[in-house]
């Protein structure tokens, strides 16, 4: 089975509108106007310093429901950016079989009118977060299986601390995106073939409540590097030797992703 690619472009991108509209509401209460949308504030010369592309920025009306006696209607604002140089040079690396890598970084502010402030007593608040939580994880494994992962698994939840100084709540994910094994034709012998179980992939996800505002963020990244060497005997006198280095370097693309997170305002 070979490698399996995104369908589109668009359905990869489409990330966090989709994950509050399809659950936090139990009851959708029609085309309410919404309050103003406010994007995400990002570390916009970071991710241009470090070559992240903005591949996607949509602004939706998210539900309508009422809370503690007040109609309560959302709007998301998402950007997503994906890292070119990596997902360029892993489609090099491996021949082109791996040339839609899940590299990736999303944030999104989920807006409110009125804001949550004016809620009687706060009501509201912690169910919308849990909402919100679930189908962000939900949405993000989605995304990572539209770019091929398999296997997808939740690793584990936590808390991740934010530049705004709050704790958000934290998903970790984890799959893996298979390939066909390689085979290099050997003159005068049969081919030499290299089997990988495919290169791992983890998913990051936080929600956590911002500035009268539900802030989300996370992506995806390779989780192991793959390095490993095949020796051939083609026969008595003739052997073969390959060696593959995919020169990944997993603990910092999860540094550098959860940097990106923490300073979403």
């Amino acid at each position: 089975m070979g490698l399996k690619h995104a369908p589109s472009s668009m359905n990869r991108r489409r990330f966090l509108t989709t994950a509050v509209a399809t659950g936090t509401a139990t009851a959708v209460a029609g085309c309410l106007a919404s309050a103003a949308p406010s994007p995400p504030d990002l570390p916009t010369d970071q991710l241009d310093a470090d070559g992240w592309e903005l591949v996607e920025e949509e602004e939706e009306e998210a539900f309508s429901e009422s809370f503690g006696g007040v109609e309560l209607t959302a709007t998301a604002t998402t950007k997503v950016y994906e890292h070119a140089p990596l997902r360029e040079d892993l489609a090099e690396k491996t021949l082109g079989e791996v040339s839609e890598a899940p590299v990736s970084f999303f944030a999104s502010r989920i807006t409110f009118d009125p804001d949550l402030t004016d809620i009687p007593g706060g009501v509201g608040s912690d169910q919308i977060l849990d909402e919100v939580e679930t189908n962000v994880r939900s949405t993000l494994e989605m995304q990572m299986a539209e770019n091929g992962v398999e296997e997808i698994e939740e690793e584990g939840t936590g808390t991740l601390a934010v530049d705004s100084g709050e704790e958000a709540r934290r998903t970790d994910l984890a799959g893996i995106v298979p390939f066909q094994p390689v085979s290099f034709p050997v003159s005068n012998g049969d081919p030499v073939t290299l089997e990988t179980d495919g290169i791992a992939v983890a998913g990051r996800a936080a929600v956590w409540m911002g500035d009268e505002s539900v802030l989300v963020g996370g992506g995806a990244f390779p989780a192991e590097n793959v390095d490993m060497a095949i020796d051939e005997e083609l026969s008595s006198a003739i052997s073969v030797s390959i060696d593959v280095d995919l020169g990944l370097e997993p603990e910092r693309y999860e540094s550098d992703l959860l940097e990106l997170v923490a300073a979403i305002e």
